[in-house]
């Protein structure tokens, strides 16, 4: 009997959520949009963390592959020798070496081991062809490949010294698909190189680095307990992923709440004629959930499906966005069920204030068209302030290093429903300074707060997406911050080491100068073992690495106005040249100026001599320029011992890549001819602007804040097309009255700018918090505001959807 009392009612509420699903296909396919996305995108996201590194295991194996340790060493005969019996080894060198290609010679990475050992499983992936065998044979990666136009059975010419390979196989490299690089046998690598040794330990066995004959001293060892995340790094990412998950489902759930909200309104009079004729008020509450349940359920299955199916269709772009392989492709099956599940709940949670909003009407106001006198404003109110104060208190316990992650999520979550609580309060609020606006505001101001439920739902929706875009945006450049680059040089300066300078000869000097947009090429002279000495411990104040430069530029450089020019890039001042002419010193670096205006200068930290400065930069510091010049006359009287430490190419300009390939190609072709060539290939670059990471850094925080403000346009878009619906009749009546279409597209556009105004402005105030807080969690992160993303996400959403619903009169969505 209570089996049948469940089903009986069951079915007829499912019946009926059908046929009004079928009925209103305009909101329904809304609906389904809205929870299909996030299993969609859930989906997706699912299969490839479970197959591209979503677990400690599968990072690891990009790197180590089958092998538990890789042990570099000076006696790797030493340390195999040490290892428990019954591990399994293979050799490994990852070195550089010198590849001709149409343009030159270049410096090209390669590594060199038996790609078919259990050692290397995961670690590489052949696309086409075999391992190499042999000398004469070389694997290369699909970027070297695709940059040289390699095929298979065709030929390159790489070495130290050169020999020609036949391209056997073509292959990528498990810890990043981007790399360019060559594989050859372990037997017969292309230069010399130090090799390393990769260790399969038996079952259960473990191995303790030797401390004796076998290397201690200049051992490297990296295993997997190594590699395996810290605790503070899971806390982190446990944190990342909770507040991204639970913003994400508050934001469908208020999404999809409106959505519900305006159709149990659309419903209004077809479940007030159920009522009527029986049903109680936990009956009809079951027709509106139902429906959220058959939507939930429809959404979650294509999403699922269609989810695998682009996860496969998809696969090469894939592993181009993540830069890792598909290795061991799974379905995680739990997980998918997850997804399921969670769109849903989602559904479920969507249904819940719509169907109380029904349950609670009166049958008989809704069959005579009663306006709703619902006070769940107020109570929302209090509600609402009870929810903030909560969400602060959560973030403010754990918005520190020793805080507990899902108590931030919670917090994030808190914060968030407590502003969405106390929206209709603020509706009705608004609605109270109308009179104050012209004619087209006046209404539509007046008309969301007499539908005040259904503005608020439309509100907190927009509230939610703009929440999440701004927690994103700001924890994305928190994440960015970096601390200021530790320069070697002026920025687009090249430094030429002492022997790669004595291979070129003076000669190729001119000709590698003469590749670059050179100014001068400057044999950088410094004192052998002399130093400045700090003269005050009151450095400047900044970033660590600031301080650092300041305290490691200290080299004693015996020279004239030209390394005047080469440390501060502009030619030497009359006092300068007036100070080199008497014996005196110019300082590039003002902390080594004594108060008396003088430098000390010593040798193996006893004193030497005294000398008058005139310092000519302040607060630039530079690790492998000098700190001070004196000149030869000077240093010859005080008895110093010079050598040449650097030789640097001073440019006018920041070389490009052709001209830094031609420059190289240069050098290359002297190490290659000279009579004791190097063990691995030396090269020039120029010194970079700024911290190369930072601008990466910058490029996907501002592709996130874009991605955001896309979101957070299309939930503004469809929230104040839903929240419109109520507009119908009241601009049917207008236009039978004789209203313009341009008055009926302001009243239009006003409520949208309401709607998005009001839900972006509270989003912003409810994205800061849990920003915060993550930002706090972490000591390595650094708080930074990026002002131009959060105008934009706060300013675009309600610009454009103002734009298109007056364009397009949105009422029409539903």
């Amino acid at each position: 009997m209570i089996g049948a009392n469940l089903v009986g009612p069951s079915r007829v509420a499912l019946r009926l959520a059908r046929r009004s699903a079928l009925r209103h296909r305009g909101r329904s396919v809304l609906v389904l949009l809205m929870l299909f996305i996030p299993a969609y995108a859930g989906t997706i996201l699912t299969a490839s963390w479970s197959n591209l590194g979503g677990t400690s295991a599968q990072e690891i194996t990009f790197t180590l592959g089958g092998a538990d340790l890789i042990v570099g060493s000076g006696d790797l005969a030493g340390v195999e020798a040490t290892l428990p019996p019954g591990s399994d080894t293979t050799g490994l060198i990852q070195a550089s070496t010198v590849l001709r290609t149409p343009a030159g010679l270049r410096a090209q990475e390669y590594e060199a081991t038996d790609l078919a050992h259990p050692a290397n499983d995961g670690r590489y992936v052949v696309r086409s062809g075999r391992a190499p065998d042999g000398s004469a044979e070389v694997a290369v990666t699909r970027r070297l490949a695709a940059d040289l136009g390699l095929r298979l059975g065709g030929s390159v010419t790489a070495g130290m010294p050169q020999r020609e390979l036949t391209v056997v196989g073509v292959v990528d490299w498990s810890r990043s698909l981007r790399t360019s690089g060559l594989l050859v046998p372990h037997a017969f690598p292309l230069s010399s190189a130090p090799g390393k040794l990769m260790v399969r330990l038996p079952d259960g066995d473990e191995w303790v680095p030797p401390r004796t004959d076998a290397g201690s001293s200049n051992l490297s060892v990296l295993s997997r307990e190594q590699m395996a995340p810290t605790t503070g790094e899971r806390r982190l990412e446990t944190a990342a992923a909770l507040l991204v998950v639970t913003f994400a489902g508050a934001q469908v759930v208020l999404l999809v709440g409106a959505a519900f909200l305006v159709g149990a309104a659309r419903q209004r009079r077809e479940l007030a004629l159920v009522s009527a004729a029986g049903a109680t008020p936990r009956q009809v509450t079951w027709i509106v959930v139902a429906g959220g349940l058959l939507l939930g359920a429809v959404a979650a299955s294509a999403g699922v499906l269609l989810g695998l199916a682009t996860f496969a269709a998809a696969a090469p772009l894939i592993e181009k966005v993540a830069n890792h392989p598909l290795i061991d492709v799974s379905l995680p099956a739990g997980r998918l069920l997850g997804v399921i599940g969670v769109t849903l709940c989602i559904a479920l949670l969507a249904t819940l204030l719509p169907a109380r909003a029904v349950r609670q009407g009166s049958v008989r106001g809704a069959l005579g068209g009663q306006r709703d006198t619902s006070k769940v404003d107020g109570l929302g109110a209090v509600a609402g302030l009870a929810l903030l104060v909560v969400g602060v208190v959560a973030l403010l316990v754990s918005g520190n290093p020793q805080g507990r992650p899902q108590v931030l999520a919670a917090g994030g979550v808190a914060l968030l429903l407590g502003v969405v609580a106390g929206t209709p309060a603020l509706v009705r609020m608004s609605g109270r300074v109308a009179g104050l606006l012209p004619m087209p505001s006046r209404l539509a101001l007046r008309h969301a707060a007499r539908h005040r439920l259904r503005t608020a739902a439309a509100v907190a929706a927009v509230t939610a997406a703009v929440a999440g875009s701004v927690a994103l945006a700001l924890a994305g450049a928190a994440r960015g911050e970096v601390t200021p680059s530790r320069l070697d040089a002026r920025p687009g300066q090249v430094l030429v080491p002492v022997d790669a300078a004595e291979k070129l000869g003076p000669d190729g000097l001119r000709r590698v100068a003469g590749a670059l947009p050179s100014r001068a090429t400057v044999r950088v002279v410094t004192a052998t073992d002399l130093q400045a000495n700090v003269a005050h411990h009151d450095l400047p104040a900044g970033p660590t690495a600031t301080v650092s430069v300041a305290a490691e530029q200290r080299d004693v450089a015996v020279g004239g106005a030209e390394v005047v020019q080469l440390v501060t890039g502009r030619p030497a001042t009359r006092p300068e040249q007036e100070a080199l002419d008497r014996g005196d010193a110019v300082a590039f670096n003002d902390t080594l100026v004594m108060p008396d205006g003088r430098i000390a200068l010593s040798s193996d930290g006893k004193g030497l001599t005294l000398v008058p400065a005139v310092v000519a930069s302040r607060s630039e510091y530079y690790t492998r320029l000098p700190g001070l010049v004196l000149a030869p006359e000077t240093a010859q009287r005080i008895g110093l011992d010079t050598r040449v430490r650097l030789v640097v190419v001073d440019t006018t300009r920041m070389p490009d890549e052709q001209e830094l390939a031609a420059a190289n190609s240069i050098l290359l072709a002297a190490q290659l001819t000279a009579a004791e060539p190097p063990a691995s290939p030396v090269t020039v670059d120029a010194v970079p602007a700024d911290d190369q990471s930072s601008r990466e850094v910058g490029v996907m925080f501002y592709l996130l804040a874009t991605v955001s403000v896309l979101v957070t346009v299309v939930a503004s878009t469809v929230a104040v097309g839903l929240a419109s619906v109520e507009l119908r009749p009241d601009l049917a009546t207008m236009a039978a009255v004789g209203a313009a279409p341009h008055v009926r597209r302001r009243i239009t556009t006003a409520q949208a700018w309401l709607i998005v105004g009001v839900g972006a402005v509270l989003g912003l105030l409810s994205g800061i918090g849990p920003a915060a807080a993550y930002v706090s969690f972490s000591t390595e992160l650094h708080w930074h505001v990026p002002w131009l993303a959060l105008s934009v996400i706060v300013l675009v959403p309600p610009v454009l959807a103002a734009m298109v619903a007056g364009r397009f009169v949105l009422v029409q969505l539903a």
